[in-house]
């Protein structure tokens, strides 16, 4: 499997709280598009309370790159198996 571009996007909300949103594109040449994504709200003070809000704004960015790229590597474990379960191989 190659590694999937990651699309990272951000929306503010109501009351200072920002939804961080990724994206990784799953397109295969001669197949439709393909997107997973994967979004979190976030509040500022989140990050201001803790001792090192560098770090604990990383540590979001971490988690949410972590669970896009399990969620990648399942598509890929579910290509190798779509065409037997559509009964395309014996």
């Amino acid at each position: 499997m190659t590694t999937p571009k990651l699309i990272w996007t951000t929306h503010k909300l109501a009351d200072g709280w920002v939804l961080l949103c990724v994206e990784a594109n799953l397109e295969q040449p001669g197949e439709p598009q393909a997107m997973l994504g994967f979004k979190r709200a976030v509040h500022p003070f989140h990050f201001d309370e803790a001792s090192e809000p560098v770090v604990a704004f990383t540590h979001v960015i971490a988690e949410m790159t972590d669970a896009i790229m399990w969620g990648a590597a399942g598509h890929s474990a579910l290509d190798h198996c779509l065409p037997r379960l559509r009964g395309l191989c014996a």
